[in-house]
């Protein structure tokens, strides 16, 4: 009963959502769908590029899931929210199917130009739905490995855009570009990247999947490592985590600020001299961006273990330290950080390998490729 709900509410949204869109204007006006899953590893880049795209000869519709509408902001209004249940394979197959059906409805009525796909289970049904109708789109991997969504579309997408210049069980070799992964800090990349703290400054956060492990082992090699050297923390936690965490630094007397989310992140890599991070792709992207010399501890259960792979392109290029969850310990870690608080030439060094990997403009060149599909025009 509770599944059947659900997907009453889907089809209610869908409508509601349509009905809204009517006030967009046709004509020459192309109309661009980006579907993203509902985490923001997928949303934030199909923001930056919706908001890229977003303009007189273009209008842009966002369509997420459930998850994913506390990020859309200014797309709220003509959003297409799905409800996509991951709660058993039945029930995702017949959400998914339901969402294909509302999805094929939607496109054929709006006359939808182009759908960009920027994977997760969400974003399935309008792209599926697309290409089963002939429309063009287009699928960005922000992995460096295919996820499970993604290697269904490519198959018979239009082009494919990738975060990585080589992506594991890419299929297809025919209209694929290398642009790197939009992320929401593009316009502070350019300011100073090395802080000036006084007291060495670390920067945690690990994500909804990084909870047990990020709130318990993580702070306890902290604690231990501020027994020698002065230490401020700057974690994002789950709110049941906090008080715990907060306690923890407390009694070793180390500075912190604890909080769920921090709506000026950027302002916090700033400040950190090293970041203790999952690496999903958004978190890899803007450690490049901001050039932050980091301990990558992948998230050991991602789809087809992207996160290690992700990790693993910083640490071939120098570029940051990865310890696998399963082999680390909280003396090693301590280790680790005791290391890199000594030793700024290694600092320095991942900093400088950061730079060379850094991609300029990625979410304009994106742009360039939607515009270019858009209008038929030659790579």
């Amino acid at each position: 009963m509770k599944f059947a709900k659900n997907i009453n509410t889907t089809a209610i949204v869908m409508l509601e959502c349509t009905e809204k869109v009517e006030t967009i204007g046709y004509g020459v006006r192309k109309l661009v769908v980006v579907a993203a899953g509902g985490t923001g590893g997928h949303v934030f880049p199909a923001l930056c590029v919706a908001r890229e795209l977003s303009s007189p000869d273009i209008s842009v519709v966002f369509a997420t899931d459930q998850r994913g509408q506390q990020y859309l902001e200014e797309f709220k209004s003509t959003a297409v929210i799905q409800c996509i249940s991951t709660s058993s394979k039945f029930f995702l197959y017949v959400s998914v199917l339901l969402s294909l059906c509302l999805a094929a409805v939607y496109l054929l009525r709006k006359r939808v130009n182009l759908v960009i796909g920027f994977g997760g289970y969400p974003s399935v049904p309008f792209v599926l739905a697309a290409q089963l109708l002939g429309i063009k789109t287009i699928i960005h991997e922000q992995n460096a490995v295919v996820g499970k969504a993604n290697k269904l579309l490519t198959k018979m997408s239009t082009k494919v855009i990738t975060s990585f210049g080589a992506v594991q069980n890419l299929s297809r070799t025919k209209n694929v570009f290398f642009v790197g992964n939009p992320t929401r800090y593009e316009q502070e990349y350019t300011s100073k990247k090395h802080s000036n703290n006084r007291i060495f400054t670390i920067l945690v956060f690990g994500g909804s999947q990084g909870a047990k492990f990020f709130s318990e082992d993580i702070v306890s090699a902290i604690c231990e490592t501020a027994k020698t050297f002065s230490i401020k923390v700057i974690q994002q936690a789950r709110q049941e985590d906090i008080q715990k965490i907060q306690n923890a630094y407390d009694a070793y007397g180390v500075d912190c600020l604890i909080s769920t989310f921090f709506d000026t992140i950027d302002t916090m890599y700033k400040k950190s001299n090293l970041v203790v991070s999952r690496s999903g792709a958004s978190s890899i992207f803007e450690i490049i961006g901001f050039q932050k010399p980091a301990i990558l501890i992948p998230y050991p259960k991602s789809t087809n273990g992207d996160q290690m792979e992700n990790a693993k392109f910083l640490e071939k290029h120098g570029a940051a330290i990865v310890i696998g969850e399963a082999d680390i310990s909280v003396e090693r870690l301590k280790q680790v950080i005791q290391h890199l608080i000594e030793d700024e030439t290694s600092r320095y060094i991942m900093s400088k390998n950061l730079k060379k990997l850094y991609i300029k403009d990625t979410t304009k060149k994106f742009a360039q490729i939607v515009h270019k599909t858009l209008y038929n025009q030659h790579e």
